[in-house]
């Protein structure tokens, strides 16, 4: 991999860690961006502003060997909050027009979008999703994003692509939106009440079929899409290629946990949880957790984003697999690993 130096946007998140982390060991040299920097990592860090173009242009200076960007970042919102198209599409612009006119041997930039292309959020969305779909009828910065760079692009040597990921999973924590580790906690919750594993949401939206990315999954897909040649301005669905249901995996996490799987019971997780402080400290007590606050370990409003939809999201990954990425993970199997690390890690009991 001689010669190849990533910039990775959004360097410390769930996302850009693993980004980074992959291309160290495949012998990239990596650098990364955000807005508040620490020492001492294995990725050197640059501190700055990406919705100041000025100072995009004034830490970018020196940053003359850059070969790919990963665009790994996005303009922290409340849960439940619209994301900021023109925020988010500044911020991808002032980066680009910042870096491309210094790394002149720019060869690819690729940018992390999702399964809100389609819509899924919004309602029951046309399955399985297929890359070349319409667009959703609502605003979304991805649009604006990815019309940004098909326009940019023109002309260049440089290319590009995106990724549409569904439900990133991960076995880490240290990141609020990890529907893992939201999962497991409630559990270890619910298990010191004495009550059942219930699905916090309804019977529907426990019925319908749903899809996850596991991270690492997704970190190869990118780096696979730097590379091949017909990747070039091209988006890909990005999952782990089954489409389970809740109702299916459900008992399998009780099992897990060692407690009985209740029904769907629609529950508010954030007005639920919200008292909940002193058990998890009780918890923590008695199974010798790292120490941990309850409300800032998950996101909760997170977990009724992730367990609202009455509808089934599925996306086609041919097109990946027809230029050549044909990787898959058991989504059970998954989460069972990612419970299991967050129990070596003393995080959940």
């Amino acid at each position: 991999m001689d010669g190849q130096v990533a910039l990775i946007a959004g360097a410390t998140g769930l996302i850009g860690r693993r980004v980074a982390a992959h291309l160290q060991n495949l012998g990239w040299k990596v650098i990364g961006l955000c807005r508040n920097p620490h020492t001492g990592g294995a990725v050197p860090l640059i501190g700055v502003d990406l919705t100041d173009v000025g100072d995009c242009r004034s830490k970018f200076v020196k940053l003359d060997g850059v070969t790919h960007v990963f665009y790994t970042a996005r303009y922290d919102h409340p849960e439940g909050v619209t994301e900021s198209v023109a925020i988010n599409a500044a911020m991808l612009r002032n980066l680009v027009e910042a870096i491309e006119p210094v790394a002149s041997g720019l060869r690819h930039i690729h940018v992390v979008h999702g399964t809100k292309y389609y819509g899924h959020h919004l309602g029951p969305m046309p399955v399985p999703a297929r890359e070349d779909d319409l667009r959703a009828p609502a605003p979304n910065f991805y649009y604006a994003q990815e019309d940004y760079l098909h326009e940019r692009q023109r002309g260049k040597s440089w290319t590009y692509s995106t990724s549409r990921p569904h439900t990133f999973c991960s076995a880490a924590a240290g990141e609020q939106r990890n529907i893992g580790l939201l999962i497991a906690v409630y559990a270890a919750v619910q298990r010191e009440l004495g009550q059942p594993l219930g699905y916090p949401g309804t019977a529907k939206s426990f019925d319908v079929a749903t899809q996850f990315t596991a991270l690492p999954l997704l970190v190869r897909a990118l780096t696979w899409m730097a590379g091949e040649p017909r990747c070039a301005n091209q988006a890909y669905n990005v999952v782990n290629g089954d489409a389970p249901r809740w109702s299916g995996l459900w008992p399998r996490f009780a099992s897990y946990f060692g407690m009985q799987a209740g029904p769907a019971q629609p529950v508010d997780l954030a007005v639920t949880m919200a008292d909940k402080d002193e058990v998890w400290r009780v918890i923590g007590r008695k199974h010798g957790l790292r120490p941990t606050a309850l409300q800032s370990l998950v996101l909760w409003p997170y977990g009724n984003y992730v367990f609202k939809p009455e509808w089934d999201i599925i996306s086609d990954g041919s097109k990946a697999r027809s230029h050549g990425f044909a990787e898959t993970v058991d989504s059970a199997q998954m989460f069972l690993d990612i419970f299991e690390f967050l129990r070596a890690e003393q995080i959940v009991p």
